[in-house]
């Protein structure tokens, strides 16, 4: 493609933007604004999206084009015997999104990380997550730098701190209290003189058009990616006003465990063992003292609470942290769908096995411009590139010049690859500038050594200058690129429409 007919707006200063990533890629034309890509950064998400379904169709899976991504469970009804399994399916939306359905786990995490190999990406792994660790990512990650286990701070799992104060000893009933006006954790505090810890929280969830009762330590907060993962349903939402009433006989401040036969009741693990808690009464301005989970009530026991800076890794005890990171994929481990069934070899009715995975696809191209990057620009992945090669001549209005340069832009073409010619009239240092600045792993500058029968090849992310004969240059940087990773192929591919 020639450069004068492409919209390629690069910048000399830096917008104002805090990430020095997103600078740069408004700076060198893939970005303006908030997700508005450009046409650069159209062809490398383009490429991102190819390696993905080559990827994922090598796996066996099946590409889908669905509404929403619920309707890969609705679709999975119709699995009826082990015959059809396993199965894998995958669609593009603003993100890639993929189903397993099988009778024994599957390594969608494997299958992402195979992805992000190929993209030429570094990343960190994490349970749940492949992320780059960067102080310009919005995403968190607990990390404990003592063993190195590392989880999305919302999916992370750590030891709680302690109460603060001791639970009341004695095998004590259920006694309610009047606490007029009184409904918040802190307000019940400072009413009763006890710290939050001592209290249980009472959130009502409606997930799969069911309610959940969740019970949390009051100083606690629930992570909605793990009561997402725990019920299966992503789109739960919070009990309205007047279900409240019509479930308990009162409104929210003044709810509790205690008598409530109408729900599922969840108690996060952090409350196990505890004992002569404070919780709501069901009945406006009151709550019960001495509630004891297990004795005074019945509920099932998870991990639900969000993990804070300051917890105890579950792996060494050691202090977890956090850190910022720019999450690039997220898996789910496989969990059995209760209403998900097919026959087994013997002809028996067992629960399917599910598991999900995303890929961010345009966070793949912020995380190359993170760490493939230098002084004069981007550096970016051979395999996700806008174009393979830049044909730059110093002066194309000089006959010799443009003639070869168009001989080996032909040439380049041939190959199979994707050339870029800059047929623009400016000056050589303003077209190196904006070579180095959008990325390319290759240019080919056709210039002074001309008269010697001869081309310049820069390797960008090495800066190595080599030159060599004009008719051998199409050849040199294809057999660079094809020795430098096997995506090649995907190159003169047909790919369809994505995002």
């Amino acid at each position: 493609m020639l450069w004068s007919r492409l919209f390629i707006p690069t910048l000399r200063a830096n917008p104002a933007v805090e990430s020095a990533a997103v600078q740069l890629l408004q700076r060198a034309a893939y970005l303006r604004g908030p997700n508005s890509w450009l046409p650069l950064a159209r062809r490398s998400l383009r490429r991102i999206v190819a390696i993905i379904r080559a990827e994922f169709d090598a796996a066996g899976a099946q590409e889908m084009l669905l509404p929403t991504p619920q309707t890969f469970e609705a679709i999975a009804r119709e699995l009826r015997s082990y015959k059809q399994l396993p199965q894998i399916w995958y669609s593009f939306g603003a993100h890639l999104e993929a189903r397993s359905f099988s009778f024994e786990a599957l390594p969608l995490a494997d299958l992402c990380a195979r992805t992000l190999d190929r993209c030429g990406i570094s990343y960190n792994r994490t349970e749940h997550s492949l992320a780059v660790f960067s102080d310009e990512g919005t995403d968190s990650v607990a990390f404990c730098s003592a063993c190195g286990y590392a989880a999305p701070m919302e999916l992370a799992q750590a030891v709680a701190s302690k109460p603060a104060g001791e639970d009341p000893t004695g095998d004590l009933s259920p006694e309610a209290f009047h606490t007029p006006g009184h409904k918040t954790i802190a307000q019940i505090s400072e009413f009763t003189g006890l710290p939050e810890s001592a209290q249980m929280k009472s959130l009502v969830l409606v997930a799969n058009d069911a309610p959940v009762l969740v019970m949390l330590r009051g100083d606690h907060q629930m992570s909605e990616a793990k009561f997402a993962a725990f019920t299966g349903d992503h789109k739960f939402r919070p009990a309205r006003s007047d279900e409240l009433f019509e479930w308990f006989g009162a409104g929210a401040g003044s709810l509790g465990p205690v008598g409530v036969r109408n729900m599922r009741i969840v108690i996060d693990a952090a409350l196990s063992g505890r004992r002569n808690m404070i919780s709501g009464a069901n009945r406006d301005d009151y709550h019960l003292r001495n509630v004891t989970p297990g004795e005074d009530f019945e509920a099932e026991a998870y991990d639900l609470r969000q993990v804070v800076p300051g917890d105890a890794c579950i792996r060494c005890g050691a202090a977890v942290g956090s850190r910022n990171a720019i999450e690039l994929a997220r898996f789910h481990s496989s969990r059995r769908a209760a209403d998900l069934h097919a026959t087994n070899a013997s002809a028996q009715e067992v629960p399917l096995l599910t598991a999900t995975c995303h890929i961010a696809v345009d966070r793949l191209l912020l995380a190359a411009a993170t760490s493939h990057r230098d002084t004069d620009g981007l550096a970016l992945p051979a395999a996700i590139a806008p174009f393979d090669v830049i044909i730059t001549p110093a002066n194309y209005s000089d006959r010799a010049q443009r003639e070869a340069a168009n001989a080996v832009y032909a040439e380049i073409k041939s190959l199979g690859l994707e050339a870029l010619l800059d047929d623009r009239d400016e000056r050589p240092g303003v077209k190196f500038k904006d070579a180095d600045l959008i990325g390319v792993p290759f240019r080919i500058t056709v210039g002074k050594k001309l008269s010697e029968g001869l081309v310049e090849i820069l390797e960008r992310k090495t800066k190595q200058l080599t030159s060599t004969a004009t008719a051998e240059a199409a050849a040199a940087v294809r057999r660079a690129i094809t020795g430098e990773s096997s995506y090649a192929a995907i190159r003169s591919a047909d790919i369809p429409p994505g995002p």
